[in-house]
């Protein structure tokens, strides 16, 4: 699956003037009237990551979180004991947050 930084083609770390100018430059080859669907996609990448708000937003939330199996499975490999890196830490907190958010509403 693509990221909007993908869409894009800018870096992760890309400054909200990098991430505009990347998105103008993305909009006038693919206008609304010529290719509709990929105007949805950019404009879509570009309203996902348009500010510093909404990056820490995307990069917080927007990934698929491991199942528990496979968290349990890396956590408990044979031989020397496993600590989860930060990215599986912060998958396995995010798909918590995401099942709280849901029971709550």
């Amino acid at each position: 699956m693509k990221t909007p930084f993908d869409i894009l083609g800018i870096a992760e770390n890309a400054t909200d003037e990098e991430i505009k100018k990347a998105y103008l430059q993305k909009i006038r080859q693919n206008p609304p009237e010529r290719a509709p669907e990929q105007f949805k996609t950019i404009r879509a990448a570009f309203e996902a990551i348009s500010d510093r708000s909404q990056r820490l937003k995307y990069q917080l939330f927007h990934h698929e979180p491991p199942s528990l199996s496979a968290l349990l499975e890396y956590g408990l490999k044979t031989g020397t004991p496993q600590r989860p890196t930060e990215e599986i830490f912060t998958q396995v907190v995010t798909e918590s947050l995401n099942r709280l958010g849901k029971t709550q509403n």
